[in-house]
């Protein structure tokens, strides 16, 4: 039996892996290619197979709360197992944010799935506006890690950034890895025969390469993701654009991401919001139908502090929210 070809999404919070993941089944379709799809939510509420859900019919495993190359590494066979079961083509697994491409990799060398699944490919997409603002790379830092293990890296939402210098990202990445496929796109726009063709047993892997990954692992005394925390906060009351936003920026500068389904006054549909950087984003999503909620991701977040600012802005005591919601 042949074994089954895996294409590992990695990407830093709000860099398009989702969208990305979206066109690649909508392109399957017309190949009429089976998709099984891995993901893999650092919040305890599930918000990317939703979006999935309400565009494809594609078999679907979900790892919530935590991350698939540290604290959920036990359950990945299984979902590979039951993915196996529904004779994909192939496989995508969507990676949190903060997780390292490499970590996972190794779990996918174990003897229950080495003979049934091959890594064909790592793909990181990176925003363009977030690494036009970096100069240099802490080799500890989690973008490092993603960059120096992908096949291919892929600088996304070229659009919303204003004279954007290529060359500068371009030297940027390449200081870490210098042979990946790198191509500039927006609203996370590749082909699917484009990825297809990439290789990892192609993947030249020069000593300073290899260098450097070794030293991301000497270097990074503790787990990628423990600098982050997420919160799951219920919002089963209608809102308005105004106080999201408001409460968003509230949070900030600890919040980086933050992204769910909430009902608003203005027009009574339910809407998907994400939010990152300075960045907010709405869209009408009939297709969501359970509790409205919004998962915060950020560093030093607190869960009674994010209540109750939120309890004010809405003008309802916390205990009443958690009952409405209950």
């Amino acid at each position: 039996m042949s074994r089954v070809p895996v294409i590992i999404l990695s990407g830093f919070l709000g860099s398009g892996k989702t969208t990305l993941l979206l066109n690649l089944l909508e392109e399957s379709k017309q190949k009429e290619m089976s998709f099984g799809v891995i993901m893999n939510e650092f919040g305890k509420m599930d918000v990317d197979s939703h979006i999935i859900n309400g565009r494809s019919s594609v078999p679907i495993q979900s790892l919530n709360d935590g991350c698939v190359c540290c604290s959920k590494k036990s359950e990945l066979i299984n979902s590979f197992e039951q993915l196996l079961k529904t004779n994909p083509t192939i496989i995508f697994i969507e990676l949190t944010g903060i997780a390292n491409p490499e970590e996972v990799m190794d779990e996918m060398l174990r003897k229950e799935l080495i003979s049934r699944i091959y890594v064909k490919s790592v793909v990181s997409l990176v925003d363009a506006e977030t690494i036009s603002n970096i100069t240099t790379f802490d080799m500890r830092n989690t973008y490092a890690r993603q960059l120096c293990a992908a096949d291919s890296i892929i600088v996304n939402k070229i659009d919303l950034v204003e004279n954007l210098d290529k060359s500068k990202i371009v030297t940027l990445i390449e200081q870490l890895n210098d042979s990946a496929d790198l191509q500039f796109t927006f609203k996370s726009q590749v082909g699917l025969d484009q990825l297809l063709t990439i290789n990892r047993t192609g993947k030249k892997q020069d000593k300073d390469s290899l260098q450097a990954s070794e030293d991301i692992e000497q270097q990074a005394d503790q787990p990628s993701y423990e600098y982050l925390s997420t919160i799951a906060l219920p919002v089963p009351i209608k809102v308005t654009k105004n106080i999201i936003e408001e409460y968003f920026f509230c949070l900030k500068p600890n919040l980086i991401r933050a992204k769910g389904f909430v009902y608003l006054e203005e027009d009574n549909n339910i809407y998907l919001v994400q939010f990152i950087g300075n960045r907010l984003s709405w869209k009408v999503f009939m297709e969501y139908e359970s509790q409205p909620f919004i998962t915060l991701i950020g560093v030093d977040l607190h869960a009674s502090q994010a209540f109750e600012m939120f309890s004010q802005l809405v003008k309802m005591p916390v205990e009443e929210l958690l009952t409405i919601n209950g």
